[in-house]
């Protein structure tokens, strides 16, 4: 039987040889990551962890997380009574969320406050967002998205991209595991990145790959015995549940004890989720994967064709029963998924034969159709952590700097030495040669910042419009120009922006359709009623999101308000209008 050790003497063997490993704890700032190394029970690797990143976890997502739900609530009419309802959604759900979590990950957590010297109820509270999120999204689903219970516009703009090969598709014959964590936490998650070594007193050791704060290893994550892990989310589902595991912890369980997918699969099918998930569990020495995607109500374990050498994956359920549990609530955000699930398989076919590491990170930061920066691009908006694993020698690359993660260097690391590893060379497929359009997209980038974080749309506008100076053929970014000028009271502007839009055209015919329907509203507010009705006409002559469709039927019977206008709220995702 082959051990964890033997596939780093084969590096050896190869000219490469491992450095020894530095006793820990340590921590140490490498291009721009906070790399950490931890050893001990839970509570001492928790403990450490607070106590070397003390001044950098206030800057990073647990606080941001923390009132999430919170700033989800006061957004969505409750008013004055915002505080209140908060007060009981923690109540009823936070707390569920956190009575659910195993006694090793309370225990983590224990050691984190301890460390960090932070109230432990506000760390709970901080990791219990996502399956409460979860949960409330699933809620307002059944209630197909009636009343003030979300604020949409921050609460669904998730993605995530796997791209993975092995065998013939790769130019060595080594597994590549290449993941994009999208999420939410553009502004403080990246600044906080983190490279976590773990050693625990029992178990196999295993790196995550994370941020200040974020201590569990269960979501993106590689273990000596070469597996890897990397979790997808789908967050357009009514079957979340309270009562089960909530995420991050039984993927870390998997890094602590599992040498084989088959001892991972176990693992995964004791423990039932909260939310809707997808583990992507690899096997470097077997050459093999896993694809496992699961809701409370049922698990499926996928596994490639054994003739298969690449997977890609996005957030679209593969399971037949699971897939017929996710809502279309949002076309745009389908169309994106599928738009990527498609483009990095198409990536991987491309290059299937030659795929190294470098290529692995050209998919991940892949900008989409041409004619459009958004709709299909793999390197998103939201797109805080990349890493390129090569199991089989223990070596991986994690991407530094701002969103999109993806599109900046790749710095390399060995799990053997725990070290910063140079000699592997840095990757740089995914940075743009286009300047000018990696400028236009930051604008686009410190725009959505400035709406979400601060709330600052004159802001945002001024950023929004920057962008379709640098980048002018792109159709989405004059979109958003025209939907903040609508909501600000510029009308003027937000008819040119609007009709510069259809200008431009998209390769989407729906968005076409939405482009016309908030043209025919800005001619509305202009006073021009004949233009509006020509418009509205256009978008039932168009095919069209069903949701557009019923706007533009409403528009033909009544022109559009300003008061109508000033509640317009944007999303910078996938630079639509959610619920137009």
């Amino acid at each position: 039987m082959t051990t964890p050790r033997q596939s780093v003497a084969d590096s050896a063997n190869s000219g490469i040889m491992p450095r020894p490993r530095e006793a820990g704890p340590w921590y140490r700032r490498i291009g721009g990551l906070h790399v950490l190394k931890l050893t001990g029970s839970y509570y001492d690797m928790g403990r450490q962890h607070g106590a070397l990143l003390k001044d950098e976890i206030p800057r990073g997502p647990l606080p941001y997380y923390r009132t999430y739900i919170e700033r989800l609530v006061g957004h969505s009419g409750f008013g004055p009574l915002a505080p209140l309802a908060c007060s009981v959604l923690q109540r009823l759900v936070g707390s569920r969320v956190i009575k659910a979590f195993p006694d090793f990950a309370l225990e983590t957590f224990r050691g984190l406050a301890d460390g960090a010297d932070l109230d432990l109820d506000s760390v709970l509270e901080s990791c219990s967002m996502p399956d409460s999120l979860l949960w409330v999204a699933s809620r307002v689903m059944r209630l197909k998205g009636v009343g003030p219970a979300m604020h949409h516009r921050l609460a669904l703009g998730l993605g995530c991209t796997s791209a993975i090969a092995w065998g013939d598709s790769t130019a060595d014959g080594k597994l590549l595991h290449g993941r994009n964590m999208d999420y939410h936490g553009v502004g403080c998650w990246p600044r906080t990145s983190a490279v976590l070594f773990h050693e625990p007193t029992t178990g196999l050791r295993y790196v995550s790959v994370g941020a200040a704060g974020v201590m569990l290893g269960g979501i993106t994550a590689m273990n000596e015995a070469g597996l890897t892990l990397t979790v997808h989310q789908h967050m357009f589902t009514d079957r979340a549940a309270l009562g089960g595991v909530p995420i991050g912890c039984v993927g870390d369980l998997v890094m602590r004890q599992a040498s084989t997918l088959e001892e991972a699969e176990a693992i995964l099918q004791a423990h039932r989720p909260i939310g809707c998930w997808t583990y992507l569990i690899a096997d470097s020495k077997r050459r093999e994967l896993l694809c496992w995607e699961e809701n409370p109500e049922r698990q499926a374990a996928l596994r490639p064709a054994t003739e298969q050498s690449t997977f890609g994956y996005t957030n679209i359920f593969l399971d037949e029963q699971l897939g017929d549990s996710e809502m279309n609530l949002y076309p745009s955000y389908w169309r994106h998924n599928l738009g990527r699930q498609q483009r990095v398989t198409q990536l991987l076919a491309d290059r299937s034969g030659s795929i190294k590491p470098n290529d692995i990170a050209s998919f991940l930061a892949d900008p989409g159709q041409h004619d459009c920066r958004i709709s299909t691009a793999i390197g998103m908006l939201m797109n805080v952590s990349s890493v390129v694993f090569r199991p089989e020698d223990g070596i991986f690359w994690v991407a530094s700097g701002e969103t999109p993660i993806s599109e900046n260097p790749y710095i390399p690391f060995d799990l053997e030495s725990e070290d910063h590893s140079p000699e592997h060379g840095q990757l740089d497929g995914g940075v743009p040669a286009d300047e000018q359009g990696r400028e236009a997209f930051d604008h686009y980038r410190r725009a959505y910042l400035a709406y979400v974080d601060q709330e600052d749309a004159a802001t945002s506008r001024r950023l929004i419009d920057r962008a379709c100076e640098l980048a002018p053929d792109q159709p989405l970014y004059h979109f958003l120009a025209g939907m903040l000028a609508l909501k600000l009271g510029d009308t003027e502007a937000a008819f040119a922006s609007l009709s510069r839009t259809l200008d431009l055209g998209h390769p989407h015919t729906e968005r076409v359709a939405t482009f016309h329907l908030w043209r025919a509203r800005a001619a509305d507010l202009r006073g021009e009623r004949a233009q509006g009705l020509r418009d509205y006409r256009a978008v039932l002559g168009h095919h069209s999101d069903a949701t557009v469709r019923a706007a533009a039927h409403k528009g033909l019977r009544r022109p559009y308000q300003q008061r109508q206008a000033r509640r317009v709220d944007p999303d910078f995702i996938y630079a639509d209008v959610i619920a137009p």
